[in-house]
């Protein structure tokens, strides 16, 4: 593999890092094409959160010898996204759909403040694909996770790549599932267009 360097993501990187993952999110993500994601629109409503989940430096940078970014991954404690807050704003469906999944999973699982970490967002940059970057940024982000006291990590899996390469390759159990064409939100099937794969899947591993 091409030299890479992983490294936390810092208040210098961070920008970098948002505007690469709502770039690939809101272009490659089916979740976000299913809804018409706005670009901007989109990065106005997420900068908040983003920003608290680097802040906890738990994220991860993929950097070339250049130092140009490669990929990144964001990753939060998941006791801290606990919320029965109906979620609000243009992109709620994803919001909804990420928060039941954390709700079948708490039916499962019960926990504290730092025990399970949960990777929000993971990608690499269009042109780095083909490379073993997000495995080798799962990996990485299971190394600080155990180190820091995390008994376990956790991640959506809404893609076919995601879903084999943390589920066949890596082991992770699968603890929530929903099927995209019965998820329904506001009086709408919001992804049900979707087919590939048939559902998202929350996976779990112990670290």
């Amino acid at each position: 593999m091409t030299r890479v360097i992983f490294e936390r993501i810092d208040a210098s990187l961070q920008n970098a890092a948002f505007m690469l993952a709502t770039e690939v999110f809101a272009t490659s993500s089916s979740l976000h094409t299913a809804l018409g994601v706005d670009l901007e629109t989109y990065r106005t409503a997420l900068r908040p959160s983003f920003e608290n989940m680097v802040a906890e430096n738990l994220s991860l940078a993929a950097l070339s010898a250049q130092g140009k970014l490669l990929g990144c991954l964001i990753a939060t404690d998941m006791h801290a996204t606990e919320s029965d807050t109906q979620p609000t704003g243009p992109y709620a469906a994803i919001s909804a759909l990420t928060q039941k999944l954390g709700q079948i999973y708490r039916a499962h699982r019960r926990f504290g403040p730092g025990e399970v970490l949960l990777v929000d967002m993971a990608l690499t940059h269009p042109d780095a694909r083909g490379l073993g970057l997000y495995r080798h940024l799962r990996e990485d982000i299971a190394s600080i996770a155990r180190d820091a006291g995390f008994h376990s990590v956790v991640g959506e899996l809404s893609s076919p790549a995601t879903q084999h390469v943390v589920m066949t390759e890596m082991g992770h159990r699968k603890i929530a599932e929903i099927a995209f064409r019965e998820f329904a939100w506001n009086g709408t099937r919001p992804f049900s267009a979707i087919t590939s794969p048939p559902s998202v899947i929350l996976a779990e591993g112990t670290l």
